[in-house]
């Protein structure tokens, strides 16, 4: 008997050490679930703090440093989530998906992405009308970009409009109605939706709506104002007025958008006279028009009074134009693509020469970076991607899983390219789902990144003496935005916040217009110069991160910052929380001085931009721009088929995108809710 009780005795500190360590697996799973649970809500302090004590019990568990990494990541701190990354890969508990990831925050924080902005085009896609299994369009002389990504061709020999989806799937056929289209030649997209074809072969341009419906022709055959003999290309610029190249009288003709002749043009007068226009491309202020019978490029002011020639001796037979960006003109010639940068005047060229084609005729820039090039004589298209796009392909990021009417299951997944820019466009058929590795039966694209959605915004009012004698236009300020905001069709939100030593919350989403006027009028009541930007914006973070919608954040500021703006977090701390989870940051400022550097590069860095109150727009654009903001993300719906443990397992989730030759994939997971 003594024998036996000596042995329970040894036995027992086993017995209590095995129970130990199962507590700490217990512990360490709990904290786990409710840092998933958080970071899906969107509460990133509360996920840090979840993770970090579960490691604290489970410090080798690898999925729970990956989720304490992406929430560093999403949180801001990318040098603090790229030491855990880096731990696991040095561990060998890492994977390729891991190890991209590594690589792509590195990039995006190095001078890789301005390096790659010379990167060449190559061939990545052809859209062959001349396969037995395509639409049969003939002579393609034109190719546009919609909102949405969708790419509408104009074949003019074929006297029709074919609209293709980005995986190049017919959409629409547009014929131009019970009349037809005589010769189309060139179409363009408004903003609303609105087209505009010239109309060749009845030297006319042709207003329709969205599904082709005729509302509107003007123009007609003639020399005299107004009137047209052959009209080819097309452009709208920033004021509501279109610009076509009128081939037959050697001129461009301006219209405004309900057809109503402005002027026309020709160089004639600063013996720069147009032999053959054709492409047009108007960019600040400034109308670019090729040449084909000079073989160069002519700047014209607005009102049409010559400025400049571009190209001269290098361009041969210089067709469509378009601008890659506000620096970069790309120029068809032939069946090369030359590239002018306006800040350097310096010409290149863009990819090797498509060598099949005889005439590139249009071409045009997709939102995903893409080059589309029509192929007139070929009945082709061909679309041109970054080489290092290519190569590369498309960054993927698991937003948010919404589990709470599980086995309904509401997923966020923002698609990007390798800069950062979102992808455009992407349909259902672009998503592959699954969970725990197993393909789910049926799911379905909600939400695209073009479809309306509600504004999440909050307002950050700076809180010091040097503000208060703006204060009064702060007042009308915010009151702007409130009213544009409360206007607006698809919804929103708006908070007020001071950005003070401490900053505060003194307006909640719901407050009337009068509310966050006196709300503003706080901002004047600060004590010192030491208002904090830095721990506004992170109280601006918390409040826009579990939000749905379109998110931003607008400073009203005299432009200058102290020297302890940013005394907790950094200047590139803020700037990627707000970045990574696609909060824009606007300053609109009061004082005389130039906006800081340190918001211009917030502003940059977010897609946002800055403005003075007292510009000649005024805060009259802000919110729409806001709204027009396209952001990274899509919403897809699904029925889990998974086992849910009453809310105690844990439910892998990947997401693979393929678009043409690129792809991306990612990985997540969630918990559904507690159940008995």
């Amino acid at each position: 008997m003594i024998a036996l009780c000596a042995l329970c005795a040894l036995a027992a500190p086993t017995g209590l050490e095995a129970q130990s360590i199962d507590l700490r697996e217990i512990k360490g799973g709990e904290h786990f679930r409710w840092g998933v649970r958080a970071f899906h809500n969107g509460f990133l302090a509360e996920a840090l703090l979840s993770f970090e004590k579960s490691l604290s019990f489970k410090p080798d568990d690898s999925r729970t440093r990956i989720w304490l990494g992406n929430t560093l990541y999403r949180s801001g701190f990318e040098d603090a989530a790229l030491r855990e990354y880096q731990y696991l890969l040095e561990a060998g508990q890492g994977d390729t998906l891991l190890n991209s990831r590594v690589e792509l925050i590195s990039f995006r924080r190095g001078i890789g992405s301005i390096l790659e902005q010379d990167s060449k085009y190559v061939v990545a896609h052809e859209i062959n009308a001349n396969r037995e299994n395509f639409y049969p369009l003939r002579r393609p002389s034109s190719v546009r970009i919609g909102g949405d990504g969708s790419v509408y061709l104009v074949a003019f020999g074929s006297g029709e409009i074919v609209v293709l989806d980005i995986n190049d799937r017919v959409k629409q056929v547009l014929g131009g109605g019970v009349k037809g289209f005589d010769r189309p030649f060139d179409i363009l997209v408004d903003q609303d939706g609105s087209l505009f074809v010239s109309e060749y072969g009845r030297n006319q341009i042709v207003k329709c709506t969205p599904e082709g419906r005729r509302v509107l022709e003007f123009g007609g055959r003639g020399s005299g104002p107004g009137k047209l003999l052959g009209p080819q290309f097309l452009a709208l610029d920033g004021k509501g007025y279109l610009y076509v190249t009128d081939w037959g009288n050697a001129r461009v003709n301006k219209y405004d958008r309900e057809g109503n002749f402005v002027l026309s043009f020709d160089g004639r007068r600063s013996s720069a006279r147009l032999s053959g226009p054709t492409g047009i491309a108007v960019r600040g202020g400034l109308v670019y028009v090729a040449d084909r019978g000079e073989g160069r490029i002519a700047v014209f002011d607005s009102s049409g009074n010559f400025l400049a020639f571009l190209g001269e001796g290098l361009l041969v037979s210089p067709e469509g134009i378009a601008f890659r960006d506000d620096d970069r003109l790309v120029v068809a010639d032939g069946s090369r693509l030359r590239q002018y940068q306006l800040s350097r005047e310096m010409w290149t060229t863009l990819g090797n020469e498509i060598t099949e084609t005889t005439r590139i005729n249009q071409i045009a820039f997709n939102p995903n970076g893409d080059l589309y090039t029509a192929d007139f004589d070929g009945n082709r298209v061909f679309v041109l991607s970054e080489m290092s796009s290519l190569y590369s392909g498309l960054n993927v990021e698991v937003e948010r899983i919404v589990s709470t009417d599980f086995p309904e299951i509401m997923v966020d997944i923002a698609v990007e390219d390798r800069q950062g820019n979102p992808i455009i466009g992407l349909r259902t058929e672009n998503f592959i789902l699954t969970e725990n590795f197993r393909e789910l039966g049926e799911y379905s694209l909600t939400r695209t990144n073009t479809d309306p959605a509600p504004l999440e915004l909050v307002v950050l009012a700076e809180q010091s003496r040097q503000i208060r004698p703006y204060t009064q236009d702060l007042q009308t300020a915010v009151e702007t935005l409130h009213t544009q905001l409360t206007a607006a069709r698809r919804g929103g939100a708006l908070r007020v916040v001071t950005a003070g030593r401490e900053p505060v919350v003194v307006a909640e989403t719901g407050a009337t217009r009068l509310v966050v006027r006196e709300a503003v009028a706080r901002a004047g009541e600060g004590d010192g110069k030491d208002w904090r930007l830095d721990l506004a914006a992170r109280l601006a973070l918390a409040q826009l991160v579990p939000a749905a919608g379109k998110k931003a954040v607008v400073l009203l500021t005299r432009g200058t910052l102290e020297p302890g703006a940013f005394g907790d977090y950094t200047l590139s701390e803020v700037a990627a929380s707000l970045r990574n989870n696609q909060i824009a940051f606007y300053a609109v400022t009061f004082g005389p001085e130039q906006p800081a550097g340190e918001l211009e590069y917030l502003c940059s860095e977010t897609g946002g931009h800055c403005t003075s109150f007292y510009a000649s727009e005024g805060l009259q654009n802000l919110v729409p721009a806001m709204e027009a903001r396209h952001t990274p993300v899509y919403t897809l719906r699904y029925r889990s088929d998974s086992s849910s443990g009453f809310g105690e397992n844990y439910i892998g989730f990947q997401a693979q995108i393929a678009l043409l030759r690129k792809s991306g994939r990612a990985e997540s997971g969630y918990f559904a809710p507690l159940s008995d």
